[in-house]
């Protein structure tokens, strides 16, 4: 099959849907079909070019809204943009296309709270529209967004395709630590997403001081880097996360990785005693199926899909309830016993979740269509 994906942003920008444009298209690529992935034009990137045997189409954002222009000869049109929507539904009108849409998360009156900027409140008007424009099918990867989705009054046939665990190759905690230059007698709070105001870093380190006067060897880890909001749209909140670090006096022991390249990830999970991440909307949670894959207990708040993806294999509190949170990661490093249950109770979840499950998945859709 010639399949075209559809995205904003592409590798070697950095991002949870990224990650998973890449992943579907080196699987589907090894497969034998011809694969083209059309997303948005950064300043360091071509405009035309092969990366492991996929074709990158790079225009500027602005043209994604215009897919037709570039959809010629395809038998999938796959889009995870939400610029391409209404596009490509005039095409399937006109053209009769196979357009599969793919919702990877629904925001509502949460894209301001989650973006950080006020401009996002202008898209969330747009949002239900675009949603519910035309298409062949549509694939999401949790139930959430599936019921979000039939809440709006969409009644397009609608795939779940839940994401697999991204690496495999994961370090004893000694090694890890050792390559990293953290201290193996620490306790190591680890965080591993955008440093933005929906990804919740600001709560943690809200609580970080009074951690620390119950820990004291704690090392808190924030991974991820500052979003570019001209690319992604959102944005970051690095310095006030440190302002409110700082005004604690804790910023001591926080050390800020940043951007890592993805071959080093494994490294960073294999370091952490918990893992943390007070999202206040994950359309699936990838970082999290990671953290249980590796071994680490998850502290998150109960909300979105990731209520979903770790069931009762980690600590969920409510959202907003920072105390919760910082009881809750108090308890997983000062008790071994429930430390350890939830370690094995991760790896046990995240073992449900694999990429050869979801192409598999994802090809028997494309076979309805075809």
């Amino acid at each position: 099959m010639k399949i075209l994906q559809i995205s904003d942003l592409a590798p070697p920008h950095i991002g949870g849907v990224e990650k998973v444009v890449w992943k579907y298209g080196k699987l589907l690529s090894e497969k034998g079909n011809k694969v083209s992935i059309l997303t948005s034009r950064l300043q360091y990137t071509k405009d035309h070019e092969f990366i492991e045997n996929i074709e990158y189409i790079r225009v500027p954002k602005y043209a994604l809204a215009f897919p037709s222009l570039y959809t010629n000869d395809f038998d999938i049109i796959h889009s995870h943009s939400y610029f391409s929507f209404f596009g490509l539904g005039l095409e399937k009108k006109i053209k009769g296309s196979v357009i599969i849409k793919h919702i990877h998360s629904v925001y509502e009156n949460e894209l301001e709270n989650f973006t950080g900027w006020s401009f996002s409140r202008i898209f969330s008007l747009f949002e239900k529209t675009l949603l519910k424009s035309d298409c062949t099918a549509i694939i999401v990867p949790s139930e959430f967004t599936k019921n979000k989705l039939i809440e709006y009054g969409i009644n397009k046939k609608i795939y779940v395709v839940p994401h697999g665990v991204e690496y495999s190759n994961f370090l004893s905690k000694e090694r890890a630590r050792e390559i990293l230059e953290i201290p193996k007698d620490k306790k190591v709070v680890g965080f591993v997403g955008r440093m933005s105001k929906g990804k919740g870093p600001q709560d943690i380190a809200m609580i970080w001081a009074q951690v620390m006067k119950k820990i004291k060897d704690a090392t808190l880890v924030f991974v991820g880097p500052e979003p570019d909001i001209k690319t992604s749209g959102i944005k970051g909140n690095t310095d006030e996360v440190k302002k409110i670090l700082k005004a604690s006096n804790s910023i001591e022991n926080v050390i800020f990785a940043g951007r890592v390249d993805d071959d080093k990830m494994p490294i960073y999970f294999s370091s952490f005693d918990v893992f943390v991440l007070p999202s206040i909307n994950e359309g699936f949670g990838l970082s999290i199926l990671n953290a249980m894959a590796a071994g680490v207990p998850v502290v998150a708040y109960n909300n979105s899909a990731i209520s979903e993806v770790v069931n009762d294999s980690g600590i969920l509190v409510p959202t907003h309830d920072i105390n919760a949170l910082r009881d809750a990661i108090i308890s997983l490093l000062t008790d071994k016993n429930l430390y350890l249950e939830y370690s094995e109770k991760g790896k046990m979840r995240a073992s449900k979740f694999t990429w050869e499950i979801a192409i598999k998945k994802l090809l028997n859709i494309y076979s309805n269509y075809v």
